[in-house]
């Protein structure tokens, strides 16, 4: 379900590393659409959340890129950065989700429907923050806003490096699934409804020709990059 007009919550590489990036805004392009199911939410301010279906979403910034084992730039290799969040109708006017996809399109064209904003250019601001817990010691880049991008500036916009992905848990693709990191598919695999989902059933059949659909595989969901 990636369309914000269906929302069901309730609501008005290896040898790569990554550069340090600096908190600034980048001009990117939303290359991963994903579909997390029904997820548990984390409490707030000491009261409990309802679960809520979420999505991640991914952009490619076009002009930062990953460097090899030797600090050199590979320059076929962009800098991704994710963030999940629960899918409000668009009515719901405060919440992420709206706020994300009305910077990337403010028309309305796509109908509410993230799947239809693939490769739209934008700018992303970035915000380093202090890992906490387990991840205390550590600074993570995190995306602090979203923001449309000026027309005559879109027509400069470097087309996308890598291929897009778009994953919807209603009408789900194996194809598309592989696409996703091994976190967020075990992200997907952990959520409330994924036992007896469409994806359940397709992994279960894949897994009688393959392991790598082994669904009595431990599942970590910890998340490589904490949202």
């Amino acid at each position: 379900m990636l369309n914000a007009n269906q929302s069901k919550n309730a609501g008005g590489s290896s040898g790569s590393s990554a550069p340090k990036l600096e908190p600034a805004t980048y001009p990117a392009r939303l290359v991963v659409v994903a579909d997390l199911g029904l997820q548990p939410q984390r409490p707030w301010q000491g009261e409990e959340k309802p679960p809520a279906y979420e999505i991640l979403t991914t952009y490619e910034l076009v002009d930062e890129f990953m460097n090899d084992e030797d600090g050199e730039t590979l320059l076929d290799k962009q800098r991704w950065l994710s963030e999940s969040f629960p899918l409000y109708p668009l009515a719901s006017e405060r919440a992420k989700s709206t706020v994300r996809y009305k910077a990337l399109d403010p028309s309305g064209i796509g109908e509410g429907d993230w799947g239809k904003l693939i490769s739209i250019p934008c700018l992303v601001t970035t915000v380093n923050n202090p890992g906490k817990g387990k991840n205390a010691g550590k600074v993570f880049v995190n995306i602090a806003n979203v923001a449309a991008m000026r027309a005559k500036d879109r027509e400069n916009v470097p087309a996308l490096i890598n291929r897009p992905v778009v994953f919807d848990m209603d009408e789900p693709e194996l194809n598309a699934f592989d696409q996703l990191p091994q976190w967020v598919q075990d992200k997907i695999k952990g959520g409330l409804e994924y036992p007896g989902s469409k994806l359940h059933d397709l992994l279960k059949e894949a897994s009688k020709t393959t392991s790598k659909y082994d669904d009595d595989k431990p599942v970590d969901l910890d998340d490589e990059i904490p949202f």
